[in-house]
């Protein structure tokens, strides 16, 4: 589940805005950050710790500009087994981000775009093991079950399912012998 976004555009300040006059033909690199302050998260939302970073190489191709290279921000998340509080790297490498310019001739603002594309991959079920920052054994761990102890090829489950196979059977017989209601009156008459 993604954060809860604010209904309210981002804070006005620092943006990433490209003219688009000093774009040369072969592209540009630009690197920078914005404020933690973009984010605007809600209150009870992964907290961002970070600036906004990014490098990226820009390219204009007739009415589209395209962004390549890595975003990231550091967040702190609460583990939704622990509830201990934790601090992860959001960092989307490979970025690609495609901005189309029809009736833009002066400036592109990427900020939001960026920003969302950032937000959009917080964890919905954020938990502290999986974390790429200070990655630790969570200490309610042991109160979980492995995912691999749920695959059906699991031995355990595999007896299990054919206990609960034979429950059913035999629920299943007991419903055969219950003697049929009379003709013409429902079990709801009596």
């Amino acid at each position: 589940m993604p954060a809860p976004l604010r209904q309210s555009p981002a804070p006005a300040g620092p943006r990433l805005v490209i003219d688009l006059g000093e774009l040369p033909p072969e592209g540009a690199e630009v690197a920078g950050e914005l404020p933690v302050e973009v984010f605007d998260l809600e209150p009870g939302a992964p907290r961002p710790l970070s600036p906004l970073r990014y490098r990226l190489h820009l390219q204009r191709e007739e009415d589209r500009l395209t962004a390549t290279g890595e975003v990231s921000a550091d967040f702190s998340f609460e583990c939704v087994r622990c509830l201990e509080p934790f601090t992860d790297r959001i960092t989307l490498d490979g970025y690609f981000l495609e901005e189309e310019l029809e009736g833009k001739t002066q400036s592109v603002d990427l900020t939001d775009r960026v920003r969302e594309d950032i937000l959009l991959t917080l964890p919905g079920h954020p938990r502290c093991e999986e974390a790429s920052l200070n990655p630790h054994v969570c200490s309610a761990s042991k109160l979980f079950l492995k995912s691999s102890e749920y695959s059906p090829d699991h031995p355990e489950e595999t007896s299990t399912r054919s206990e609960n196979q034979d429950i059913w059977g035999a629920l299943d017989q007991l419903d055969r012998q219950a003697p049929a209601p009379p003709s013409g009156k429902s079990r709801r008459n009596r």
